[in-house]
């Protein structure tokens, strides 16, 4: 590794050159690095642009400036992000890329031999959406393998100023990542022609690779006075055709309430009877349209349901989300299952759509608390925050009773450090958060929140808890889960 190599350029401009206004070290890693939690909230990194590793996993936090004023979702941005590896640190292997900076001109290419972009180019050569990954040998050879080859995922999923990505050393298209010692990476940001915006290096010391891929965990018990609510994107009704999975997830899980999206063209009383035969008998299911997919099942007694909680979606689009006032252990509860408007980006159409909904949700939950102020209130499903986050603050404004807003509930995977809560390996997007949970903290609490992927959980694990390790392969979301109970 050449003298400029080993200097490499941590910069940060917006302009469209392929220069860079200064020139520092390269961030390092801290010797002795600490897992971290991927959920997208940046308050176990002490600074930004730097990465850490440990015996399964790189984490590398990063604040771009291409966009920092209005920040866009890097998997549907108008510019490309790469993180581009060189495990080997040596310029004459994997893919020649040039660097950024003011004397680029004058060093050696950087030798990529993993290359992950976010807003890849398409095959018109313009910028696209989603995400791909390349693996190159060492003559340079591209092989293109999709992101869960290398466990590749990101968090905020919606638009923000900074960003924080793990990349599993032990998945299956990883083997070169399981070496020690140091690796560099380069996280750029470049226009449609090529163009610099924005460029960060980080040289990384990988340690000793760890043993084991799975993790022991178990499903936390239910307090006592308390309320499990779930909530379940079933992928176009999915449980008509994988029954045993479905099954043995709401087994092991036991929700006294369940919040339910896609279950698409399904009659609710196909549904009911679906969850009397898979799930035990005396489940009630509300759900006024068999086009909208939302449901809410409960065996509770439901005092009162709702059905226009938002405006259609459009002609011959029924709104998806509907709400029940349902009678449990922790007192009075206003479920409410929402699928909000799929796709765009911030400030697209789709993006204004889903803040509309939002108004609507929370003019329909100002109304209800004016009938009901005691209830407590679960908000929960498919928000689909893609574009901005700004759905989200417009749904929790000055919704709890007290005049605060709503909390989100950043539940946990079993056995994983993250709140990924979906996960399509086949998809050109890479795994995110689409499926959030909201309470009134002023009113109650949650004893246990968390998420179920049976892909990160050991054998021993799955086996107490009668479950299969592809079960939550079954549908594209994973259920989140949280056992409310009374404010303290």
């Amino acid at each position: 590794m050449n003298t400029l190599l080993a200097t490499a350029l941590l910069c940060s401009t917006t302009l469209y050159t392929s220069g860079c206004q200064s020139t520092q070290p390269a961030a390092k890693a801290p010797s002795t690095p600490a897992e971290h939690l991927l959920d997208g909230n940046f308050t176990d990194w002490a600074t930004t642009n730097i990465g850490q590793a440990d015996g399964r996993y790189i984490y590398i936090h990063f604040s771009p400036k291409a966009d920092a004023d209005t920040p866009t979702a890097i998997q549907a941005a108008p510019y490309t992000t790469r993180i581009r590896i060189d495990v080997d640190q040596n310029p004459r292997t994997g893919r020649p890329m040039q660097w950024m900076s003011l004397e680029a001109s004058m060093q050696q290419p950087q030798g990529v031999d993993l290359l992950m972009e976010l807003s890849p180019k398409n095959e018109l050569g313009t910028v696209g959406i989603g995400s791909a990954v390349t693996r190159y040998s060492e003559d340079g050879s591209g092989k293109s393998i999709g992101h869960a080859e290398l466990g590749f995922m990101f968090l905020p999923t919606f638009g923000s100023s900074q960003y924080e990505l793990r990349i599993d050393r032990l998945a299956p298209g990883a083997s070169m990542l399981q070496k020690t010692g140091m690796i560099d990476i380069v996280i750029d940001q470049v226009d449609e022609n090529n163009r610099f915006l924005w460029s960060t290096t980080i040289i990384l010391d990988l340690p000793k690779i760890a043993d084991t891929i799975h993790t022991d965990a178990s499903i936390p018990t239910k307090p006592t006075n308390s309320v499990r609510v779930m909530s379940s994107n079933v992928l176009f009704s999915s449980p008509l055709t994988e029954p045993k999975a479905f099954a043995r997830v709401l087994a092991a899980i036991e929700p006294d309430v369940i919040l339910y999206q896609e279950w698409f063209k399904t009659p609710v009383a196909d549904v009911q009877s679906w969850l009397n035969t898979h799930a035990g008998t005396g489940w009630n299911v509300h759900m006024p349209d068999a086009q909208a997919g939302v449901a809410i099942a409960t065996r509770n007694e439901i005092i009162k349901t709702y059905e226009s909680v938002i405006p259609p979606s459009g002609k011959g689009r029924p709104a998806r989300a509907v709400a029940a006032l349902i009678k449990t252990n922790a007192g009075e509860l206003l479920a409410i299952s929402i699928h909000l408007k799929c796709c765009g980006s911030a400030g697209s159409d789709e993006d204004n759509k889903r803040i509309k909904q939002a108004q609507s949700i929370n003019g329909f939950v100002r109304a209800v608390y004016k009938e009901h102020p005691n209830a407590k209130v679960v908000i929960a499903g498919d928000f689909n925050l893609v574009g901005s986050y700004i759905p989200m603050d417009t749904m929790v404004n000055s919704l709890g009773i007290n005049g605060e807003d709503l909390s989100t509930i950043d539940a946990t995977q079993l056995g994983d450090a993250s709140t990924i809560t979906w996960n399509n390996e086949k998809s050109r997007f890479s795994p995110g958060r689409l499926d959030w949970m909201l309470i009134d903290e002023s009113m109650s609490n949650a004893a246990n929140a968390f998420i179920l992927d049976t892909r990160a959980l050991s054998p021993a694990s799955l086996k107490a808890m009668g479950l299969q390790a592809d079960d939550s392969k079954a549908s594209d979301h994973l259920p989140i889960v949280i056992d409310l109970v009374n404010a303290e």
